[in-house]
Protein backbone atom coordinates (compact mmCIF):
# COMPACT_ATOMS: atom_id res chain seq x y z
CA UNK A 1 0.00 0.00 0.00
CA UNK A 2 3.01 2.71 0.88
CA UNK A 3 3.49 2.16 -2.81
CA UNK A 4 0.76 4.51 -3.52
CA UNK A 5 0.72 8.30 -4.13
CA UNK A 6 -1.66 10.46 -2.12
CA UNK A 7 -2.76 13.69 -3.25
CA UNK A 8 -4.23 16.71 -1.40
CA UNK A 9 -5.91 19.53 -2.69
CA UNK A 10 -5.32 22.95 0.03
CA UNK A 11 -2.59 23.37 1.73
CA UNK A 12 -4.33 25.46 4.85
CA UNK A 13 -3.91 24.23 8.41
CA UNK A 14 -5.72 20.95 7.55
CA UNK A 15 -3.96 20.51 4.28
CA UNK A 16 -0.62 20.35 5.60
CA UNK A 17 -1.26 18.17 8.57
CA UNK A 18 -3.09 15.76 6.38
CA UNK A 19 0.43 15.79 4.23
CA UNK A 20 2.40 15.36 7.07
CA UNK A 21 -0.04 12.36 8.45
CA UNK A 22 0.38 10.39 5.24
CA UNK A 23 4.39 11.19 4.74
CA UNK A 24 4.94 10.17 8.21
CA UNK A 25 3.54 6.78 7.49
CA UNK A 26 5.65 6.37 4.43
CA UNK A 27 2.89 7.13 1.91
CA UNK A 28 3.92 9.56 -0.89
CA UNK A 29 2.48 13.51 -0.60
CA UNK A 30 1.54 15.69 -3.35
CA UNK A 31 0.08 18.88 -1.94
CA UNK A 32 -1.37 21.32 -4.22
CA UNK A 33 -2.86 24.93 -3.66
CA UNK A 34 -3.66 27.49 -5.99
CA UNK A 35 -1.63 29.67 -5.75
CA UNK A 36 2.22 28.56 -3.90
CA UNK A 37 2.90 30.15 -0.12
CA UNK A 38 6.14 30.78 -0.38
CA UNK A 39 6.53 30.59 3.45
CA UNK A 40 5.01 27.22 3.20
CA UNK A 41 8.69 25.52 3.68
CA UNK A 42 9.25 26.79 7.24
CA UNK A 43 6.16 26.73 8.17
CA UNK A 44 5.93 23.13 7.05
CA UNK A 45 8.87 22.89 9.02
CA UNK A 46 7.85 24.50 11.85
CA UNK A 47 4.77 22.12 12.34
CA UNK A 48 6.92 19.40 12.33
CA UNK A 49 9.32 20.39 14.73
CA UNK A 50 6.37 21.10 17.21
CA UNK A 51 4.87 17.49 16.57
CA UNK A 52 8.47 16.27 17.12
CA UNK A 53 8.33 17.87 20.81
CA UNK A 54 4.61 16.21 21.48
CA UNK A 55 6.19 13.21 20.74
CA UNK A 56 3.81 12.20 17.17
CA UNK A 57 7.14 11.70 15.25
CA UNK A 58 10.64 11.27 15.56
CA UNK A 59 13.11 14.09 15.46
CA UNK A 60 14.77 11.50 12.54
CA UNK A 61 12.03 11.40 10.46
CA UNK A 62 11.48 15.19 10.07
CA UNK A 63 14.26 15.79 6.88
CA UNK A 64 12.10 12.02 5.66
CA UNK A 65 8.75 13.64 5.80
CA UNK A 66 10.10 16.70 4.10
CA UNK A 67 11.03 15.04 1.01
CA UNK A 68 7.94 12.88 0.71
CA UNK A 69 5.91 16.01 0.39
CA UNK A 70 5.76 17.81 -3.16
CA UNK A 71 4.26 20.79 -2.79
CA UNK A 72 2.94 22.61 -5.81
CA UNK A 73 0.38 25.02 -7.61
CA UNK A 74 -0.10 22.65 -10.95
CA UNK A 75 -2.99 20.45 -10.50
CA UNK A 76 -1.93 18.28 -12.91
CA UNK A 77 1.27 17.33 -10.64
CA UNK A 78 -1.92 15.17 -8.98
CA UNK A 79 -2.74 12.87 -12.18
CA UNK A 80 -0.80 9.77 -11.15
CA UNK A 81 -2.62 10.18 -7.10
CA UNK A 82 -4.49 7.09 -6.39
CA UNK A 83 -6.40 9.00 -3.34
CA UNK A 84 -6.92 12.74 -3.73
CA UNK A 85 -8.35 14.46 -0.73
CA UNK A 86 -10.00 18.23 -0.84
CA UNK A 87 -9.18 19.68 2.28
CA UNK A 88 -10.56 23.54 1.26
CA UNK A 89 -12.29 25.69 3.32
CA UNK A 90 -16.23 24.37 4.15
CA UNK A 91 -17.58 26.64 1.51
CA UNK A 92 -19.86 24.52 -1.14
CA UNK A 93 -19.27 26.83 -4.17
CA UNK A 94 -15.10 26.37 -3.35
CA UNK A 95 -14.76 22.74 -2.76
CA UNK A 96 -17.43 21.80 -6.13
CA UNK A 97 -14.74 24.23 -8.27
CA UNK A 98 -11.73 22.18 -6.68
CA UNK A 99 -13.47 19.28 -7.06
CA UNK A 100 -14.34 19.63 -10.45
CA UNK A 101 -10.50 20.82 -11.37
CA UNK A 102 -9.24 17.37 -9.38
CA UNK A 103 -12.20 15.53 -11.35
CA UNK A 104 -10.40 17.12 -15.26
CA UNK A 105 -6.60 15.76 -14.22
CA UNK A 106 -7.33 12.44 -12.23
CA UNK A 107 -8.59 9.68 -14.68
CA UNK A 108 -6.39 6.92 -12.65
CA UNK A 109 -7.34 8.26 -9.14
CA UNK A 110 -9.05 5.09 -7.52
CA UNK A 111 -10.94 7.42 -4.86
CA UNK A 112 -11.52 10.99 -4.62
CA UNK A 113 -12.22 12.34 -0.93
CA UNK A 114 -13.71 15.13 0.58
CA UNK A 115 -12.73 16.37 4.22
CA UNK A 116 -16.02 18.03 4.49
CA UNK A 117 -17.57 17.50 7.83
CA UNK A 118 -21.22 18.80 7.34
CA UNK A 119 -21.82 18.96 3.61
CA UNK A 120 -23.79 16.58 1.88
CA UNK A 121 -21.33 13.62 -0.36
CA UNK A 122 -24.21 12.78 -2.59
CA UNK A 123 -24.53 16.56 -3.74
CA UNK A 124 -20.97 17.58 -3.73
CA UNK A 125 -20.04 14.35 -6.15
CA UNK A 126 -22.34 15.97 -8.97
CA UNK A 127 -19.06 17.80 -9.82
CA UNK A 128 -17.76 13.82 -11.41
CA UNK A 129 -18.45 12.27 -14.07
CA UNK A 130 -17.68 8.80 -12.03
CA UNK A 131 -19.41 9.60 -8.41
CA UNK A 132 -18.92 5.46 -7.86
CA UNK A 133 -15.34 6.78 -6.72
CA UNK A 134 -16.29 10.08 -4.74
CA UNK A 135 -16.74 9.58 -0.80
CA UNK A 136 -16.33 11.67 2.84
CA UNK A 137 -13.22 11.13 4.80
CA UNK A 138 -13.59 13.17 7.16
CA UNK A 139 -10.45 13.83 9.20
CA UNK A 140 -10.21 15.17 12.74
CA UNK A 141 -8.07 18.24 13.29
CA UNK A 142 -4.93 17.51 14.52
CA UNK A 143 -5.38 14.23 12.49
CA UNK A 144 -1.57 12.73 13.78
CA UNK A 145 -2.83 12.24 17.15
CA UNK A 146 -6.85 12.13 16.81
CA UNK A 147 -7.79 8.66 15.81
CA UNK A 148 -11.19 8.53 14.58
CA UNK A 149 -12.04 9.25 10.58
CA UNK A 150 -15.52 9.36 9.16
CA UNK A 151 -15.97 7.69 6.21
CA UNK A 152 -19.16 8.65 4.42
CA UNK A 153 -20.59 7.31 1.93
CA UNK A 154 -22.45 8.67 -1.20
CA UNK A 155 -25.57 7.49 -3.05
CA UNK A 156 -23.02 5.95 -5.49
CA UNK A 157 -19.54 5.45 -3.75
CA UNK A 158 -18.62 1.62 -4.79
CA UNK A 159 -18.24 -1.14 -2.82
CA UNK A 160 -14.55 -0.92 -4.48
CA UNK A 161 -13.72 2.86 -3.44
CA UNK A 162 -14.88 2.21 -0.21
CA UNK A 163 -12.70 -0.86 0.48
CA UNK A 164 -9.70 1.14 -1.45
CA UNK A 165 -10.36 4.03 1.12
CA UNK A 166 -10.17 1.77 4.54
CA UNK A 167 -7.15 -0.06 3.80
CA UNK A 168 -5.19 2.87 2.83
CA UNK A 169 -6.18 4.63 6.39
CA UNK A 170 -5.40 1.07 8.09
CA UNK A 171 -2.03 2.26 7.11
CA UNK A 172 -1.97 5.69 8.91
CA UNK A 173 -3.34 3.48 12.24
CA UNK A 174 -6.64 5.48 11.95
CA UNK A 175 -9.87 4.27 12.75
CA UNK A 176 -12.27 4.75 10.68
CA UNK A 177 -16.15 4.91 11.13
CA UNK A 178 -18.34 4.48 8.29
CA UNK A 179 -21.74 5.91 8.05
CA UNK A 180 -24.56 6.79 6.17
CA UNK A 181 -24.93 10.21 4.84
CA UNK A 182 -26.45 12.73 6.97
CA UNK A 183 -25.68 16.43 7.73
CA UNK A 184 -22.70 16.50 10.26
CA UNK A 185 -22.22 12.85 10.54
CA UNK A 186 -21.85 11.69 13.81
CA UNK A 187 -19.54 13.99 15.95
CA UNK A 188 -20.20 17.73 14.87
CA UNK A 189 -23.91 16.47 14.83
CA UNK A 190 -23.10 16.38 18.60
CA UNK A 191 -20.30 18.24 19.67
CA UNK A 192 -21.67 21.68 17.59
CA UNK A 193 -25.28 21.33 19.70
CA UNK A 194 -23.01 21.58 23.10
CA UNK A 195 -20.64 24.24 21.83
CA UNK A 196 -23.80 26.41 20.62
CA UNK A 197 -25.77 25.31 24.09
CA UNK A 198 -22.49 26.42 25.90
CA UNK A 199 -22.50 30.30 24.12
CA UNK A 200 -26.31 31.00 24.79
CA UNK A 201 -24.75 29.66 28.80
CA UNK A 202 -22.47 32.62 28.78
CA UNK A 203 -24.43 35.16 26.92
CA UNK A 204 -27.50 34.52 29.63
CA UNK A 205 -25.24 35.17 32.32
CA UNK A 206 -25.44 31.55 33.67
CA UNK A 207 -21.97 31.72 34.20
CA UNK A 208 -18.48 32.61 32.75
CA UNK A 209 -16.20 31.04 30.26
CA UNK A 210 -13.56 29.42 31.93
CA UNK A 211 -16.58 28.08 34.89
CA UNK A 212 -18.39 26.60 31.86
CA UNK A 213 -15.45 25.00 30.25
CA UNK A 214 -14.29 23.61 33.81
CA UNK A 215 -17.77 22.26 34.42
CA UNK A 216 -17.03 20.56 31.65
CA UNK A 217 -13.29 19.34 31.83
CA UNK A 218 -14.21 17.87 35.71
CA UNK A 219 -17.73 16.80 35.29
CA UNK A 220 -17.95 14.79 31.51
CA UNK A 221 -14.09 14.24 31.49
CA UNK A 222 -13.75 16.46 28.50
CA UNK A 223 -10.06 17.04 27.78
CA UNK A 224 -11.11 20.78 26.90
CA UNK A 225 -14.05 22.85 27.48
CA UNK A 226 -16.69 23.96 25.11
CA UNK A 227 -15.67 27.72 24.50
CA UNK A 228 -12.09 26.75 24.79
CA UNK A 229 -12.47 24.39 21.91
CA UNK A 230 -14.77 26.70 19.86
CA UNK A 231 -11.28 29.51 20.11
CA UNK A 232 -9.23 26.71 18.92
CA UNK A 233 -11.62 25.45 15.61
CA UNK A 234 -12.84 29.12 14.60
CA UNK A 235 -15.39 30.65 15.46
CA UNK A 236 -16.47 31.28 11.74
CA UNK A 237 -16.07 27.76 11.31
CA UNK A 238 -18.24 27.14 14.08
CA UNK A 239 -20.88 29.67 12.63
CA UNK A 240 -20.97 27.88 9.22
CA UNK A 241 -21.07 24.52 10.64
CA UNK A 242 -24.22 25.37 12.71
CA UNK A 243 -25.49 26.99 9.67
CA UNK A 244 -25.16 24.09 7.45
CA UNK A 245 -26.69 21.79 10.26
CA UNK A 246 -29.71 24.61 10.65
CA UNK A 247 -30.12 24.46 6.83
CA UNK A 248 -30.00 20.92 6.00
CA UNK A 249 -31.34 19.52 8.96
CA UNK A 250 -34.49 22.44 8.94
CA UNK A 251 -33.80 22.06 12.72
CA UNK A 252 -33.78 25.49 14.94
CA UNK A 253 -32.07 23.26 17.68
CA UNK A 254 -29.03 24.43 15.48
CA UNK A 255 -29.50 27.82 15.32
CA UNK A 256 -27.11 30.01 16.04
CA UNK A 257 -26.64 31.65 19.08
CA UNK A 258 -26.54 35.37 18.56
CA UNK A 259 -23.17 36.19 20.62
CA UNK A 260 -21.71 33.29 17.76
CA UNK A 261 -22.77 35.61 15.50
CA UNK A 262 -21.74 38.40 17.36
CA UNK A 263 -18.59 37.47 17.51
CA UNK A 264 -17.50 36.73 14.02
CA UNK A 265 -18.39 39.84 12.96
CA UNK A 266 -16.79 41.47 15.04
CA UNK A 267 -13.79 39.66 14.06
CA UNK A 268 -13.35 37.63 17.30
CA UNK A 269 -12.53 34.50 15.39
CA UNK A 270 -10.88 32.51 17.98
CA UNK A 271 -7.23 31.76 18.84
CA UNK A 272 -6.48 32.39 15.47
CA UNK A 273 -7.36 36.19 15.63
CA UNK A 274 -5.93 36.20 19.32
CA UNK A 275 -9.22 37.09 20.54
CA UNK A 276 -12.50 34.80 21.00
CA UNK A 277 -14.48 33.82 24.37
CA UNK A 278 -10.51 34.41 25.69
CA UNK A 279 -7.57 36.53 24.86
CA UNK A 280 -4.86 35.15 23.34
CA UNK A 281 -2.98 38.31 22.74
CA UNK A 282 0.61 38.47 24.67
CA UNK A 283 0.92 40.78 27.43
CA UNK A 284 3.10 44.15 26.53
Amino acid sequence: MKNHLVGIAGSGSMGKQLALLFASCGIPVVLWNHRVNLNFPSEFKRLLTIQSRLGYINKEQINAIIEGVRYTDDISLMAECDLIIEAVKEDKSVKLEVLKKIDSISANAKVIATNTSTLSITELASFSEKPCRFLGMHFFNPPLSMKLVEVVRGEMTSEESLSFALQLLDETNKQPVVLPETPGFVVNRLLFTMINEAVFMLAEGLSDARTIDSCMRLGANHPMGPLELADLIGLDVCLSILETLEEERGDGKYRPAPLLKKHVHAGKLGKKSGLGFYSYRKRA
